[in-house]
């Protein structure tokens, strides 16, 4: 999955535009995945990983704790989405 495709699957995920994924989303190049972080109380976050598997963390979760679990193997299922 290339940066675009990512872009696409966390703006439909978290059911905002690309433009929006875009303005708050930052590159972890070193595992190849984007980070996407809401900047409003209550906002989403997402990491979204190359092999389109994602983690999803609420506000409360820290961008350091968010990264860790993702580094952990954790994943957030595609189903729960829905």
């Amino acid at each position: 999955m290339n940066r675009s495709e990512q872009v696409a699957l966390a703006a439909k995920l978290l059911k905002i535009t690309e433009d929006e994924v875009n303005a708050n989303c930052r590159d972890l190049d070193f595992f190849n995945a984007i980070y996407v972080s809401i900047p409003v109380k209550g906002g989403d976050s997402l990491i979204v990983a190359s092999d389109g598997t994602v983690l999803y963390a609420v506000s409360a979760v820290s961008p350091q704790e968010h990264l860790e679990a993702f580094i952990n193997g954790i994943r957030t299922p595609l189903e729960d989405f829905n």
